[in-house]
């Protein structure tokens, strides 16, 4: 009995101990800037910092190819719409829901929430982003105990599932890596978490990508072959071959139930709120195959835009930038893109919202 005892205060006092440490607000404070958890991190906590002076106020959200940059919406005249962004390299909708229900908690700081998609047909991956295991490291900061059902729930694999849950109950199994890291560089790690905090929002709104681009390579769709010039790395041609010439995957509705499922709860977060979701559809590449994907009339933005809190704005409204010369590899575009991109898509919002509501 005495053992027993022993044992479940040892493991009360342990669970204790990493909750205080790993449950709260401390540790994300001085997580590793440049890991996953990090990048995710700092992005929202600059918004959450910023100081808005009225509700006219516009969100983006996203993974890398959101290539919305605030500065140049910001620099337009009379647009009467401030513009901000949480998108973050290598999230995904399952993400993009847990971060807005963070930034914005009362559904009320925003007039419109910026949502991308690559297509308006909810095209099959090869990837099942349901079992995306990365999702956990971004939102572990973010994972509360009332999501141990939900969120484990969202994956496939029982694996991953019992994964969830245990980093959400024990957030120390999640960050074990980044722990260590920590107690090996412990003053490098502090001075340069504390400088991401006072500075990443000032490198993030400046950051001026690459001029690279993507122009010379030559496309023939009838024998499906492509040749690319010596300046494009072997890695993009071969991503080019797969994306262009490669069938598309075969159509499960895997893909299609995800992106319906992380929707719905994102314009859940919005019910019933005056802030409007504006799904819109990226510039696809700098090369866009002639045979597109089939028709959906019941993909899942368009079952979304039945909703009253959503819009969704014409397919084809950023067709106009998918030349090479904007783009710096097959997904991304570069920074004259970006420009370009950021400020037809704000001026598209301006059109969307109408004018801005007097403070």
């Amino acid at each position: 009995m005495r053992t027993a005892v022993i044992l479940i205060l040892t493991l009360a006092g342990f669970i204790l101990v990493e909750n205080l440490i790993f449950n709260t607000g401390v540790y994300p404070a001085i997580v590793d800037p440049d890991s996953t958890t990090g990048a995710m991190e700092m992005r929202l906590s600059n918004e959450m910092r910023r100081k808005a002076g009225d509700r006219n106020q516009v969100l983006a959200i996203g993974d890398s190819r959101m290539g919305f940059f605030p500065r140049y919406p910001n620099q337009i005249p009379n647009l009467g719409y401030t513009s901000a962004t949480i998108a973050t390299p290598g999230t995904t909708p399952r993400c993009w829901y847990y971060m807005l229900r963070e930034a914005d908690p009362q559904a009320n700081r925003y007039a419109a929430i910026l949502i991308p998609f690559e297509d308006y047909d909810d095209l099959e991956t090869w990837e099942d982003h349901a079992d995306r295991v990365s999702d956990l490291h971004y939102l572990i900061p973010l994972l509360r105990w009332t999501d141990i059902v939900e969120f484990p729930r969202s994956y496939h694999s029982t694996e991953l599932k019992f994964k969830a849950a245990l980093g959400i109950a024990l957030k120390g199994t999640v960050y074990k890596t980044d722990f260590q890291d920590l107690l090996l560089h412990r003053k490098f790690r502090l001075e340069y978490a504390a400088q991401a905090r006072r500075e990443s929002h000032q490198w993030f709104y400046d950051f001026k990508d690459t001029d690279k681009n993507m122009a010379g390579v030559v496309i023939d769709w009838k024998a499906r072959k492509l040749a690319a010039p010596p300046n494009i790395s072997p890695g993009d041609v071969d991503t080019f071959k797969t994306q262009l010439l490669e069938p598309y995957p075969e159509h499960t509705g895997r893909r299609s139930a995800y992106l319906t499922y992380w929707l719905n709860r994102i314009c859940d977060l919005y019910r019933g709120s005056a802030t409007r979701l504006i799904i819109f559809r990226l510039p696809r590449g700098p090369y866009v195959r002639p045979d597109p994907p089939p028709f959906d009339p019941n993909s899942s933005v368009r079952k979304a835009a039945r909703r009253p809190e959503v819009i969704l704005d014409a397919e084809h409204d950023f067709d106009f930038l998918e030349k090479p010369e904007l783009f710096k590899d097959p997904h991304h575009l570069n920074g004259p893109g970006q420009e370009q991109f950021s400020r037809a898509l704000a001026l598209r919002v301006r059109q969307l919202l109408g004018p801005p509501k007097a403070p």
